[in-house]
């Protein structure tokens, strides 16, 4: 039995803009964000602030071409047939207890009519797992997670602070080269 290859979507830092939300309560400056950015994560003292704000993955706000995003992995599904999945991960320390349920209810607010499933890792080095073909696509702004899924045999997107629009051009042309070598165009 044949399975539909699929397209993943990380949230945080693709769909959801985590880092200008902790910036924000933080109240950090723009160089301790891109800092955080850089390491995949803030420091212990501030990830303490973070993770003892209730509900905070819940409210985060859409990065600002997250739309342009879906719409492109949109066309993978209806021209490809791919599956288009949601795939995040928890916080590694489980220290922040609504995190399943706010990701799942953000995405169910500003993508619900899409009706993407939602898994999680459980945890962000664990998403290499769910890759099972080389038809398989990661879209992810983490290196580590985009250079495991690649050597695990599927393709991967990164999307990097600041060149968000080269992740999107890169999805493109994997698309456009799919359906070349599909015959569909």
């Amino acid at each position: 039995m044949q399975t539909k290859p699929r397209l993943f979507l990380d949230m945080d830092g693709v769909l959801a803009d985590f880092n200008s939300a902790a910036r924000q309560l933080l109240g950090a400056s723009r160089s301790e964000a891109e800092h955080a950015e850089k390491n995949g994560r803030w420091p212990a003292d501030q990830w303490i602030e973070i993770a003892g704000q209730a509900n905070f993955y819940r409210h985060l706000p859409k990065m600002p071409m997250a739309d342009q995003m879906v719409e492109l992995a949109l066309k993978f599904r209806d021209n490809l047939d791919y599956e288009i999945l949601i795939l995040s991960a928890i916080p590694s320390g489980n220290d922040m207890p609504d995190a399943f349920h706010d990701k799942i209810d953000w995405i169910h607010e500003h993508y619900g009519a899409q009706g993407f499933r939602v898994r999680f890792g459980p945890y962000s080095h664990d998403k290499v797992r769910h890759c099972r073909t080389n038809q398989d696509i990661l879209v992810d702004d983490r290196t580590s997670n985009c250079r495991d899924w690649r050597a695990a045999g599927g393709r991967a997107v990164q999307v990097q602070p600041g060149l968000y629009d080269q992740a999107l051009a890169e999805l493109e042309l994997l698309f456009r080269n799919l359906m070349v070598v599909t015959g569909r165009i």
